[in-house]
């Protein structure tokens, strides 16, 4: 009988601690990940052993694997979308992020990728979301880095030891957090937070298109041309401060339509599309409402910013986006046209011409 009491309360014991939910933080490059998932009991049967735990809203999905010896977290570290797909893979040692540090979207495609030595960038490091690539050096960006635009040009700049030494430089790069369906909060390195997020995401190419807003040069420098000076107060460290709307418009094309006409557009497919499929473009993109997507805000820069990114789905690899500076109770409007390979790759932007 005791032996049976005794059992039983072992039991109760490892289903206790199975059922317990915990925020786990997932460090993401620059930004950080909450996910809620529950660890699976641990037995310590030789000098290496596993933890691994599940979400939390579905245990049969395995969210994050984690490898230990006697000394503490050591080996491969592995994080996971709900679907199954592979997340994050790297290796630890004595604790801290050693070797390569893989980054991949919900498709399987490499988003970032890169070298950490004691838990601190060090080595060649490829945005490739963000198409900047460099080299750090002990956590500071160090020697030549290159970014290529929407355009395919190029733009270099040295750094040494982490301070601009020729070129233009390109901000801080940050990793955008993609996801599928599970509910995460986001943490930036200063502290900010991304709500939680449900049933609603955003698509690849709105996730682009936002990191091309937020960090673009060519964009930046047009649209300070556009609206004048006055629009420097919306930019931060280089970056872009704006709101997400939630609704999603066909914005009409006839501006860009009438530019190719003209001959004034410069990216090559996207005027051959413009050009090419004039009459559907004309039926698709209505400036009509089409729906809302309660998850665009969250991905504002500055949920208070007078500025607006208003956005179009991606129809016939194209997207329309709408910048509305609300200036002094008086809406100003600046139209941005992307396009989008086949694979769902940004590959061209155009501007409103004066």
């Amino acid at each position: 009988m005791f032996k049976l009491t005794l059992f039983f309360s072992f039991l109760l014991s490892v289903l206790g601690s199975f059922s317990q939910v915990i925020e786990e933080v997932i460090q993401i490059d620059t930004v950080t990940q909450i996910i809620k998932v529950i660890y699976k009991p641990t037995i310590k049967a030789a000098y290496y052993f596993n933890k691994v735990a599940v979400f939390a809203n579905d245990t049969s999905q395995i969210a994050i694997e984690k490898s230990y010896n006697n000394y503490g977290q050591n080996g491969l570290y592995k994080v996971y979308y709900p679907s199954g797909r592979l997340k994050i893979k790297t290796i630890f040692a004595n604790n801290k992020i050693n070797g390569e540090w893989t980054y991949y979207d919900y498709k399987g495609v490499i988003i970032i990728k890169g070298i950490y030595r004691n838990g601190v960038k060090h080595g060649y490091w490829a945005y490739k979301s963000l198409r900047i690539f460099g080299r750090y050096k002990k956590g500071l960006k160090n020697k030549k880095w290159k970014r290529i635009d929407e355009n395919e040009k190029k733009y270099i700049s040295h750094y040494k030891n982490g301070v601009l030494t020729r070129g233009e430089g390109f901000g801080n790069e940050e990793a955008i957090i993609l996801h599928e369906t599970d509910s995460v909060k986001i943490v930036t390195q200063k502290g900010g937070t991304i709500n939680d997020y449900n049933e609603e995401e955003i698509s690849k190419e709105h996730q682009q298109a936002i990191s091309f807003l937020t960090n673009n040069l060519v964009f930046r420098r047009t649209i300070k041309k556009h609206f004048g000076g006055g629009i420097k107060k919306y930019f931060k460290n280089e970056k872009f401060q704006f709101m997400m709307s939630s609704e999603i418009i066909s914005s009409s094309m006839e501006t860009f339509l009438k530019e190719s006409q003209e001959g004034k557009i410069i990216v090559e497919k996207i005027d051959s599309l413009l050009k090419n499929e004039k009459n559907s473009l004309k039926k698709i993109f209505t400036d009509e409402k089409i729906k809302e997507n309660q998850a665009l805000p969250n991905y504002s820069t500055k949920t208070d910013s007078q500025v607006e990114i208003v956005f179009s789905e991606t129809n016939i690899n194209l997207l329309r986006i709408n910048v509305v500076w609300n200036k002094k109770g008086k809406k100003q409007k600046f139209q941005i046209l992307l396009y989008f390979n086949d694979e769902g790759v940004l590959k061209g932007a155009e501007y409103e011409k004066p």
